[in-house]
């Protein structure tokens, strides 16, 4: 009779389980009445229907929010294949895998041990066959990783008629780690039973070839591994578990790499056994190779999660990270500004921030901390955050990059820093400001004079005592001051050339005239056609603050 086809359900706690399409339409979704319900307010009322259609089964969408995917791909009909991995746009919510109508890994088993008896030449045929369907049956992804190995050490105990099975994989200290013990009646070894010829592993990993011994009477080689006498074993199998062999190309120079090894599948038993054919062999060694595939997938399966996971909250920290910079910049009368920051990877290092103060005066910070990554974005924020909140006491400026600067040496360890400028302007055009450590900011002024303001100041984070002073500028109607981040200066074009602080100051000449949008448009537009689509290897941000002259 023939079984209906079926899907396993992966609950986001990892629980599977079988779910037979009894019949079709087969509705998916939240709703109760769906023949399969999720319950996930993120999944729709009606998610997704399987239908029968010219012998094949169909996945259709039925207009869900966030849309049906197949193996990673959104569709609306989809003809459904046995190892479809079907989901919702979410990668913590619920997955569904299509097996179809094929038998179970314990439904092929019990074929072999339910075989009719017959010449011992079909017998052993049939037996064989089974387990080869067994062998590609183990790349069902609808299967727990643990069912597939317990399979792998069952169907392998009754190929060889032997009394035990041990999978050992390689654990993270390259070490054999027994993974799966099992015995002829398909029932888990207690720990005291898995006793191993240490010898036999050792053979097997140094040589990376298998060992198949059915009567270790007539092998002198064996008759020496202490551990196999003391054991009284009279067969022993053994055979290593490899990923496939790589071939690597290095010009003209194809080279092949080792196979690693991924563990050893082990079986022993106290009784002689019949002498293993070379289709028993074949059969063992495909079991080998399915298993190494499989435990394999599952490897790369895990990182991938992993790896999804870690995107996600990096794309939580990157959202995070651009609502605290400025919404919008405030409108004055005597001050117009803008600016912007780009990260080269997907969170950044660099910071920047406009802070009111009194008198009408505000502040201008530029942060740029060492290295890149989630580390440095970590920090980022925490110097934005810190700086801010300082800053907002309105005390000396000298004192706030003090304060700072102690709050990071204690807090962020020795081999993180920041690079900073902060300045504060007031209605009259009175620039004050300190550098620590900071890429020169450039005041442009009305006539096209470009002046850098330099630094004599050590960055935040690096000493403790650092002592630090300000300088003061003034400005005039027009003039305008840009603060940026090295991601700027240090930009490079697809031939290896940087843009330098020459190149930025010539971007600056041809801004002569421009506003502040209009001058940080051109700094912009500058960078990408030097750059040429050239990948760049650090943050740019860019603040640029212009005076409009002294309000009445």
């Amino acid at each position: 009779m023939a079984r209906a086809p079926r899907l396993v359900l992966i609950e986001p706690s990892g629980a599977r389980r079988e779910i037979p399409i009894s019949a079709t339409p087969f509705r998916i979704g939240r709703q109760t009445g769906n023949e399969l319900t999720l319950r996930d307010s993120r999944i729709s009322r009606q998610q997704a229907q399987i239908i029968s259609e010219d012998g094949s089964l169909v996945l259709e969408d039925m207009g869900s929010r966030h849309g049906t995917f197949v193996n990673g791909q959104k569709v609306n009909r989809h003809q459904l294949h046995p190892k479809d991995v079907i989901d919702f746009g979410m990668s913590d919510s619920f997955r569904l895998i299509f097996v179809g109508d094929e038998a179970t890994l314990d439904e092929l088993l019990e074929r072999v041990d339910t075989a009719p008896p017959a010449q011992s030449g079909s017998r052993e045929l049939y037996h064989l066959g089974v387990l080869l369907e067994v062998a590609r049956t183990l790349g069902t992804g609808g299967l727990a990783l643990e069912d597939v190995l317990t399979a792998v050490v069952d169907a392998a105990i009754q190929l060889t008629r032997t009394e035990r099975g041990v999978l050992l994989l390689v654990n993270e200290s390259g070490e054999l780690e027994t993974t799966v013990a099992r015995n002829a009646q398909r029932g888990a070894l207690q720990p005291d039973q898995v006793q191993i010829s240490q010898g036999v592993l050792r053979r097997v990993v140094n040589t990376r070839r298998e060992l198949i011994v059915s009567d270790t009477e007539g092998d002198t080689a064996i008759q020496k591994q202490a551990s196999v006498v003391k054991l009284e074993l009279h067969t022993v199998v053994a055979i290593p578990l490899e990923k496939l062999n790589v071939i690597g190309s290095l010009d003209v120079t194809v080279t092949a790499r080792e196979a690693e090894l991924v563990g050893v599948l082990y079986l022993d038993s106290h009784s002689p056994s019949s002498a293993f054919s070379d289709l028993d062999r074949e059969v063992l060694r495909t079991l080998a190779r399915e298993a190494a595939t499989v435990i394999e997938n599952a490897r790369l399966f895990a990182s991938a999660r992993a790896k999804q996971r870690l995107d996600h909250e990096i794309e939580i920290a990157s959202q995070i990270q651009q609502r605290l910079l400025p919404k919008q910049f405030p409108d004055l009368s005597y001050l117009a500004m803008t600016g912007s920051t780009l990260a080269c990877l997907s969170v950044g290092g660099d910071c920047f921030d406009v802070i009111e103060l009194t008198g009408g005066r505000y502040g201008f910070l530029v942060g740029d901390v060492s290295g890149k990554g989630i580390s440095a974005a970590l920090l980022a924020t925490m110097l934005q955050g810190v700086f801010f909140t300082t800053a907002a006491l309105d005390i000396p400026l000298a004192d706030i990059v003090s304060r700072v600067n102690r709050y990071l040496c204690e807090r962020s360890g020795d081999e993180r820093y920041a690079t900073v400028f902060y300045g504060v302007i007031n209605p009259s055009g009175e620039l004050e400001y300190i550098n620590a450590g900071h890429v020169p900011p450039i005041i442009r002024r009305q006539s096209g004079v470009l002046e850098p303001l330099g630094s004599g100041n050590f960055p935040v984070g690096m000493f403790l005592e650092a002592d630090y002073t300000c300088g003061q500028a003034k400005l005039g109607a027009g003039d305008a001051l840009v603060i940026y981040s090295d991601g700027i200066s240090e930009a490079y074009n697809v031939n290896g050339d940087m843009l330098g602080e020459e190149g930025l100051c010539q971007l600056l000449e041809k801004s002569a005239g421009q506003l502040v949008g209009d001058i940080a448009a051109t700094i912009q537009a500058g960078v990408r056609k030097f750059a040429e689509g050239a990948p760049q290897s650090d943050d740019i941000t860019l603040l640029v603050v212009q005076y409009k002259g002294q309000p009445a």
